[in-house]
């Protein structure tokens, strides 16, 4: 059984799909929502799902309130989840339909700690716009040297993959253990990268598994967090980076990771703009 966790911020039209899309499976054991200081009404769409579905649904935007950011939200949720399997769930994206089933029936599943997939893109009336498989979809190019088919199936070198851009996606996207989330300290402080930071810890830490598999339908809209500033989201790429080979140097030490590093585009877009390009 999963839990799933939706933080909710400034989303009221969206988050009755969301919920639904996660209620579908029993697989799901619970669904722990939590709004972060919306102003147009999500609070209430929250509490009233919360009412109309209380052995499943469970309200906990009353134990903190005002805004505290997704990262915050999340490392609440997961904290309190009852199952040892968590799945995010942004409240503007969708759940597929069998994903769970999917996940669980995976051969590799009972020795993972950590699960992503394939994303469908889905616009804001919920019409399929496009998709990305993981890393065979990324929009930039990997660097020529990467044999991206023979990394994928390498397992740890998904990681080396990740140095280079975010083929992960999004939160929604992850499916992960309460021990692995431990382990790596929750999510952290960033507005822009948490989930790149998280998902780039958890390879490092844990055993994880890519499903080819469309697991997560992701809603492109104007008011998408990673469209707010391109600027911003080179700086926190930055300071993701420096952070993580503190914490993990030996990476440091891997050819791959280095290229992947050397060619990411969010870090050559800070270098250029700090006159290091």
């Amino acid at each position: 059984m999963f839990s799933a966790l939706m933080p909710v911020y400034n989303h009221a039209k969206y988050v009755k799909p969301a919920v639904m899309s996660a209620l579908k499976s029993p697989l799901v054991g619970e669904l722990l929502l939590v709004d972060d200081g919306s102003t147009d009404g999500s609070a209430a769409v929250v509490a009233t799902l919360a009412a109309r579905y209380p052995g499943r649904v469970r309200d906990l935007s009353e134990r903190t309130q005002g805004n505290r950011g997704a990262h915050n939200r999340l490392n609440e949720l997961v904290d309190a989840a009852r199952c040892s399997w968590v799945a995010v769930l942004n409240s503007d994206d969708l759940f597929v339909d069998g994903r769970f089933d999917a996940i669980v029936a995976h051969e590799r599943f009972r020795d993972s700690e950590f699960v992503f997939g394939n994303l469908l893109l889905i616009d804001t009336k919920g019409f399929f716009v496009g998709a990305k498989r993981g890393p065979f979809d990324t929009g930039t190019p990997f660097p020529a040297t990467f044999d991206v088919e023979r990394m994928v199936e390498g397992g740890d070198s998904a990681l080396d993959l990740l140095a280079h851009q975010n083929y992960v996606g999004t939160s929604s996207n992850m499916v992960f253990t309460k021990a692995l989330h431990a382990r790596i300290g929750g999510f952290a402080p960033y507005r822009y990268v948490h989930d790149w930071d998280f998902a780039l810890r958890a390879m490092a830490l844990g055993r994880c598994v890519y499903i080819r598999r469309y697991l997560t339908a992701y809603r492109m809209h104007p008011t998408n967090t990673i469209n707010e500033n391109t600027g911003k989201v080179a700086v926190e790429s930055k300071l993701l980076f420096d952070r993580l080979l503190r914490d993990f140097p030996h990476l440091a030490e891997r050819p791959n990771f280095r290229i992947g590093i050397q060619h990411n585009p969010d870090l050559v877009s800070y270098h250029t703009a700090n006159g290091r390009g």
